[in-house]
C-alpha cells in the first residue's frame, strides 16, 4: 500500500512551511539577542523598575525555543511524510478492525 502523492504533498508542504517560519523565529531571537539599547532609554525604564535588557533576553530565549520545535515538526513533516501517511492509515485500519469487531462481538453476542 502505497501512500498517495496527493497526501504526502500536502504533509511536504506543511512541513516546509514550519521550517521557514522557525528559521524566521530563530532570526528574530537572534535580532532581539543582539539589540543595543539606549542608555537614557534603559535608565528610564529603570525607574519604573523595568529590566529592559532582560526582559528582552527573555523573549528572545522562548523565540528560538519555539522555532527550534517548529524547525524540528517541519522536518519530520517534510522529510518522513510517506511514512507519517503510512502511520495514519494503518492506525485508521486497526481502528476500523476494532469497530467491525466490537459490532460482531455484540450483534453475535
Amino acid at each position: 500500500m502505497k501512500a498517495m502523492t496527493a497526501s504526502t504533498l500536502w504533509l511536504e508542504l506543511l512541513g516546509g512551511l514550519l521550517v521557514v517560519l522557525g528559521v524566521l523565529l530563530a532570526w528574530l531571537a537572534f535580532t532581539l539577542a543582539n539589540q543595543t539599547i539606549d542608555p537614557n532609554l534603559d535608565k528610564n525604564l529603570m525607574r519604573i523598575r523595568i529590566d529592559f535588557p532582560g526582559f528582552l533576553e527573555g523573549v528572545a530565549r522562548h523565540l528560538s525555543v519555539a522555532g527550534a520545535w517548529m524547525a524540528g515538526v517541519g522536518a519530520v513533516l517534510f522529510f518522513g511524510a510517506g511514512y507519517l501517511v503510512l502511520v495514519f492509515r494503518v492506525a485508521l485500519a486497526l481502528a476500523a478492525l476494532f469497530a467491525l469487531g466490537v459490532w460482531a462481538w455484540l450483534a453475535l453476542g
